[in-house]
């Protein structure tokens, strides 16, 4: 090899010797051991710097270079090294040993040569003798063997296609051999379950050997550790009974667990701040960072870019910067809307709270505020009152809610005012949780599992993770101008709830934080470079950065300017409810004869099928302004009127009726001067009772529920003398209803 002797040269080995010592490797020229390195090995084509070997054998080479010459450039030299170094061995059909390395002062490149380990890859230092003996004894071949054999179903059955669908993508990127990956599921969708079911697979495949899952808070820490000790691996088996399971607490690093769940913040402090505490690149094979927009900027990145490891992000709102990390390689997304057609996510509704003072600010005492000042510079109790009365007025009762106020100070102010507005309740009813709370943890839990709180106050400490599935509103008395934060806030609404029948969730918007947002809709798939995202420019407040001084304006009285729901349009814009009702009869108008429902409700009712509704109800869902019947119900008032009364009024029908009022109007027309015996009674009141539930009834309908249970088609049409007698009555009760 060319100029060996030259000073930089010499001086980059020296600086490499310490390297290799300080990763345990022993010189063995000085020690009478059998692991360690050997300077200047002969190899056919020249000696190489560095020969590493385990229990006597050669397992790696090292190529030094001088500072000024690059590292990476160097592996191709150190590849000749490793085919001409004459062990006897065959890795990949051309190599003597498996490993490479490459260094110079600066930096450390490695590469296992073995044709299915995943590529070239830069690092902190050189690997231990224990890394580099785990890394042979990894069979990587077999690992992708084995996770190709096994279907994904096989090892957890009970997987949503989405999670299937990400763990399948995972799976073919490392493959690939890819060492970063980024999966993109919406909030509520299962991320946790995917990583579980998705870690298992990697552990039983030895693909793996430790994990570490990264949270950025404690109880996140406690829910991934109950969700990843109680995942169901097989007949009564949990991986808690397989692996050992445990979290960094009281920074305590749990050396001998499988799988490590730590806090990047915890994580962060173990590397940085603990001397006595040495956590080698080689500690982890799999790092998954759960909420990964947060954990790969500013100094969390030390915490990823210390470990030598496969790398998963999770998040549910990717940032640009996340996208720049993971190397582009978005292996998998399944957003919001599509996980509400699934049925795994619940959608949301917008009611917005305006007063005078949250619109225009005030002006008190020789001073000047804007709405921006409220709760930084001005608090005014009364705009904070009417909030929290217009709230109770509009929602239902006992529902969960969490209100987001703008530092802790203001979430005091409005638990003292929740708690006025309710003081009929439960003491425990509304319950402030920020950092500043006792126990805070512990009223996230009985937030989550009990009867109360079913009210939180909160600034920052459960927006972002925390899963309470019973949420049915989410109340903004803060801004903010990070999308990402804002989907993550809004995210804890969306999940499903089987227990109390969730539907949907609101939000319940007090400072236009909607509107601000309506160029970047909520759940749209990442933040555009051109807004400020305050978590990354570092300019968001924590709860307890407030200004010290606040004018209190408890002598001034606000008044309500508007309450009512608004309709996001697919564009993200608002409509109040007039313009609602505004686009939706102008949309009726202008396509009545286009749309076939519209032209049958109008000239010929009785020909109107089930059908024809579905494929109304898919246009009108289809429409910018996503036209439903419940969002017309809130828009005009009308909660009993169905699809059909607000395109006959949008025609120019006046009244209202409701959709029991048309059915009984109906009935009572036809009935006339008719006589029916007690059991056709009976059928009738059964199909009356259809015709309010869906609008028309057909044949078939009378082999379901409730007819069934009375002998269904056969039975009525005995009971009203004969089929063609009932099939001519249900063709009249149809164009009754529909012309009523």
């Amino acid at each position: 090899m060319a100029d060996k002797d030259t000073d930089p040269e010499r001086e980059a080995r020296e600086i490499i010797d310490t390297q290799l010592k300080e990763a345990g490797w022993v010189d063995l020229e000085e020690r009478g051991c059998d692991t360690g390195f050997k300077r200047e090995y002969p190899t056919s084509s020249g000696p190489v710097d560095y020969a590493l070997f385990i229990s006597g054998n050669p397992v790696a080479v090292v190529e030094a270079k001088e500072a000024r010459k690059d590292a990476y450039a160097a592996l191709t030299q150190s590849k000749r090294y490793a085919r001409d170094i004459g062990t006897g061995e065959n890795y990949s059909g051309r190599y003597g040993v498996p490993f490479v390395f490459t260094a110079n002062s600066d930096e450390v490149w490695f590469q296992d040569l073995r044709k299915e380990a995943p590529r070239e890859r830069k690092l902190r230092g050189f690997h231990r003798p224990e890394g580099v003996e785990q890394f042979l004894k990894t069979d990587y071949k077999a690992a992708k063997e084995w996770l190709e054999d096994t279907p994904i179903r096989d090892s957890d059955p009970d997987l949503w296609d989405n999670q299937f669908e990400a763990i399948q993508n995972i799976e073919e990127a490392i493959h690939r051999n890819k060492r970063r990956m980024l999966v993109q599921m919406a909030t509520g969708t299962g991320k946790t379950r995917m990583a579980c079911a998705q870690t298992y697979r990697l552990l039983k495949s030895r693909y793996v050997n430790r994990v570490l899952f990264l949270v950025d808070r404690n109880s996140l820490g406690n829910q991934a550790e109950s969700a990843f000790k109680n995942y169901d691996v097989g007949p009564a088996m949990k991986l808690g009974d397989i692996y050992i399971i445990e979290q960094v607490e009281d920074g305590i690093y749990p050396e001998n667990a499988d799988i490590v769940i730590s806090t990047l913040q915890g994580m962060y402090s173990m590397l940085e701040n603990h001397d006595e505490l040495d956590i080698p690149q080689d500690a982890f094979d799999f790092i998954i960072s759960d909420e990964s927009h947060r954990s790969i900027y500013g100094d969390w990145r030390v915490v990823l870019n210390h470990f030598d490891a496969l790398q998963l992000g999770l998040t549910a709102t990717p940032a640009t910067h996340t996208l720049s990390y993971f190397n582009e390689n978005w292996v998998y997304q399944y957003g919001y809307w599509q996980a509400v057609d699934d049925g795994h996510v619940v959608p949301y509704e917008t009611y917005r709270i305006q007063t005078g003072i949250t619109m225009d600010g005030l002006y008190y005492e020789d001073e000047e505020y804007n709405p921006e000042d409220l709760e930084n510079k001005i608090t005014v109790p009364s705009t904070n009152r009417l909030i929290a009365e217009e709230f109770r007025k509009q929602s239902g009762e006992d529902e969960k809610t969490l209100v987001f106020a703008k530092n802790d100070r203001h979430a005091t102010e409005l638990e003292k005012i929740f708690r006025e507005v309710y003081s009929d309740k439960d003491d425990r009813y509304v319950k402030k949780i920020t950092y500043t709370t006792d126990d805070p943890n512990g009223w996230i839990k009985r937030f989550r599992n009990q009867k109360y709180p079913k009210i939180a106050v909160t600034v920052d400490m459960v927006s972002t993770g925390v899963d309470v599935k019973p949420i049915e509103n989410i109340i903004f008395v803060r801004p903010t101008r990070s999308a990402v934060l804002y989907n993550q806030m809004i995210g804890r609404g969306t999940r499903t709830c089987d227990e109390i029948g969730k539907e949907k969730f609101t939000i319940y918007d007090c400072i236009g934080i909607v509107d601000y947002f309506s160029e970047t809709p909520p759940f749209n798939t990442y933040r555009p470079d051109g807004t400020v995202d305050e978590e990354k420019s570092g300019k968001k407040k924590r709860e307890d950065d407030e200004d010290d001084e606040i004018v209190v304006a408890d002598d001034v009285q606000d008044h309500l300017e508007f309450s009512g729901y608004m309709f996001e349009t697919k564009d993200g814009q608002e409509l109040r409810p007039d313009d609602y009702v505004t686009h939706f009869e102008r949309y009726v108008r202008q396509n009545q004869s286009e749309i076939e429902a519209i032209k049958i409700i109008m000239e010929s009712p009785e020909a109107l099928k089930r059908k024809h509704l579905r494929e109304l109800n898919r246009k009108l869902q289809d429409e910018p302004e996503k036209f439903s019947e419940e969002k017309l119900q809130k828009a005009y008032g009308q909660e009993m009127i169905d699809i059909i009364g607000f395109i006959k009024h949008a025609l120019g029908e006046d009244e209202f009726p409701t959709t029991e009022d048309r059915v009984e109007k109906a009935f009572n027309a036809w009935i006339q001067d008719k006589d029916f015996t007690e059991q056709e009674r009976e059928w009738l009141n059964m199909i009356q009772r259809h015709f309010v539930q869906e609008k028309v009834i057909k044949k078939e309908d009378f082999n379901r529920i409730p007819f069934s249970r009375r002998g269904g088609w056969r039975s009525a049409a005995k009971a009203f003398g004969g089929e063609e007698k009932l099939k001519d009555m249900i063709h009249e009760l149809n164009e009754e209803v529909i012309l009523a």
